[in-house]
């Protein structure tokens, strides 16, 4: 377990420099810059340039890196081009609402996925397993926008009954704020539900054909408690697989959930810098959200250490 620790640890930084690096190559290889948009329109070349050189984008792309590196290793992710504000402080503002929908989605994925996959699972090969396996089919292939953008039509527009748009902090105010993470998060979390209920019911039919569950069945455990807890206990290295990988599929497709309800998300943050090439507002979310990635990946190697023995 320790070693397994240490060498999780150790293979962060590089990959966290890795993705750092390729965000940063991809961003630049990009036309334009920032300082394009804070020269104007009519600006002359002499003038782009002179901003160009002012902000040190004149010099090699390996010395732009470097540069944002040796600060960043002390903390500093310097500051936006476009609004001087602190990358650290814009972070630190959007990252907790991102966090708020990946939670919500995550809780509706979760609790969707797992309860439609135990009854399939339960009722394989009937009407009921056809009925929940078609949900799950349109359910992985509807894209996350498209729902979002029905249920406000439904939900918000037409019955009135939640928020079309917007995010409140459930410190400042906890009914609101669930109000309006209830559409959005079913919208993000719909098609992780989806891939759970699918992986799950595969998975629980070979444990419920099992002879450890029929030794269960016949020293006479109700039916609930063999598939709740024992069968669920012996799924649980795939199901945490599952959750894991959305999990990091959530972070990534916040930002067009974000666009669709007016949320000021880090999603939209690293959008709007991208289309002011404000790189290094860029550079220093990939670096966050990496590290977030890649903290989930080792959590889910705990928890398969913790859930499975024969793994310890």
């Amino acid at each position: 377990m320790k070693r397994m620790l240490i060498g999780r640890i150790a293979a962060l930084i590089p990959t966290v420099l890795l993705a750092s690096f390729i965000a940063f190559v991809l961003v630049q290889l990009a036309p334009g810059d920032a300082s394009t948009i804070l020269a104007g329109e009519n600006a002359t070349a002499e003038r782009i340039e002179e901003i160009r050189r002012r902000l040190g984008f004149d010099r090699s792309l390996i010395e732009q890196y470097w540069t944002w590196l040796s600060h960043a290793a002390r903390g500093d992710l310097g500051a936006s081009v476009i609004s001087q504000e602190s990358i650290a402080a814009a972070i630190g503002r959007t990252l907790p609402i991102t966090l708020h929908l990946v939670v919500g989605a995550l809780m509706v994925a979760v609790t969707l996925g797992v309860i439609a996959g135990v009854a399939s699972a339960r009722r394989a090969d009937t009407a009921i397993d056809a009925v929940i396996a078609s949900f799950s089919s349109a359910g992985a292939a509807m894209p996350s926008f498209w729902l979002g953008l029905v249920l406000v039509s439904i939900f918000a527009l037409r019955l009135d009954w939640l928020p079309a748009t917007g995010f409140v902090s459930l410190a400042a105010d906890p009914a609101s704020a669930l109000r309006h993470l209830v559409l959005p998060s079913i919208a993000l979390g719909a098609v992780g539900a989806a891939e759970i209920a699918r992986q799950l019911r595969g998975v629980l039919i070979e444990i419920l054909a099992s002879d450890h569950v029929r030794t269960l069945r016949a020293k006479g455990l109700a039916e609930r408690r063999v598939v709740w807890v024992h069968a669920l206990r012996g799924a649980a290295v795939p199901l945490l697989t599952i959750i894991g990988l959305q999990v990091s599929r959530l972070l990534g497709a916040t930002v067009v959930v974000e666009a669709v309800f007016g949320i000021q998300g880090v999603g939209t943050l690293v959008v709007d810098a991208a289309n002011n090439r404000d790189y290094y507002v860029v550079q220093g979310v990939v670096v966050v959200m990496a590290a977030i990635v890649i903290l989930i990946n080792f959590a889910v190697d705990v928890c398969y250490r913790i859930s499975d023995p024969r793994i310890r």
